[in-house]
């Protein structure tokens, strides 16, 4: 081993130290017996603990995921299979384009008149 990978080695060594040490020395203080400040105030029990921690988070989770289906169960679903594709809504739906938009892309959209969707790709 060289000089200078010893080097490495011990400068690699002291961040660690370092780095472990810097939280440790930090957290001294709350493991202090001898504590002046306010008092702490009632313990809280197990079912308490538990109701915070586990219960607020779940119950928030079930009020946002309801309030996030909540739309889809009212107004139903619109891609239903029952339904399927109905030819004559499209034809409906494209003719009330703009002129201009359906000169444009009528070359394009060729499937959409044949009762196949609107897609024009073609593999």
């Amino acid at each position: 081993m060289t000089i200078r990978s010893a080097k490495r080695a011990a400068v690699r060594a002291g961040t660690v130290a370092a780095l472990t040490a810097v939280p440790l020395l930090a957290a001294g203080s709350a493991f202090a017996t001898d504590f002046q400040g306010e008092d702490a105030g009632p313990r809280l029990s197990v079912l308490t603990t538990i109701g915070i921690f586990v219960g607020i988070p779940v119950g928030l989770f079930l009020v946002i995921t309801f309030l996030v289906m909540l739309p889809g169960w009212v107004k139903g679903d619109s891609n239903r299979a029952e339904i399927g594709w109905d030819a004559k809504s499209a034809a409906k739906t494209e003719a009330a384009a703009p002129a201009e938009e359906k000169t444009g892309t009528e070359a394009k959209a060729g499937a959409a008149s044949s009762g196949t969707g609107g897609a024009s790709g073609s593999w």
